[in-house]
């Protein structure tokens, strides 16, 4: 199983995570998606392209050791990637999806309207879910603390 690494800046400490602060748009740069992709516009709008992201003690890093303004790398298992993605948009399509084709014998309006009802309910059972396990989706790990970044530019530490 691969890992998931993105470098960020220290905004909070707790006794047992730390508050990290990531820039979302830096990526983009070098995907081959960007001019397809929404996500480095919607960030800007959003969050001015930075999000706070909660990482849990790693192996090598403790959440303790940690200081305000530090450069961390955090990392999260690819497997989250592929969960993650099907649980905010396969789960709420195919539930919207299936009260469409139930609904279907009512007409269009009807179908259409159990389209708009079944992903609005699966978006709000998403929440309550999440709510319910500590703002955590079933299958998804938490990030963790890898190592303290190796340049004060964010770049990732050098491989001994």
């Amino acid at each position: 199983m691969g890992w998931l690494s993105e470098t960020g800046r220290v905004v909070a400490v707790e006794s047992d995570a730390v508050w990290v602060e990531a820039d979302r748009t830096a990526a983009c740069g070098k995907c081959a998606a960007r001019a397809g992709c929404g996500q480095g516009a919607l960030s800007a709008m959003l969050q001015s392209g930075t999000g706070r992201v909660r990482a849990v003690s790693g192996d090598s890093l403790k959440a303790e050791q940690c200081e305000l303004g530090e450069e961390v790398v955090i990392q999260v298992p690819e497997s989250t990637l592929l969960s993650g993605t099907f649980l905010i948009y396969g789960v709420p399509l195919t539930v919207a999806s299936i009260s469409a084709v139930v609904a279907s014998g009512g007409g269009d309006v009807m179908s259409v309207s159990a389209f708009g009802a079944g992903l609005i309910a699966s978006f709000a059972m998403l929440r309550v879910v999440s709510v319910f396990r500590g703002g955590v989706l079933p299958g998804i790990a938490e990030p963790r603390l890898a190592c303290r970044s190796a340049s004060p530019q964010g770049g990732l530490p050098a491989k001994t």
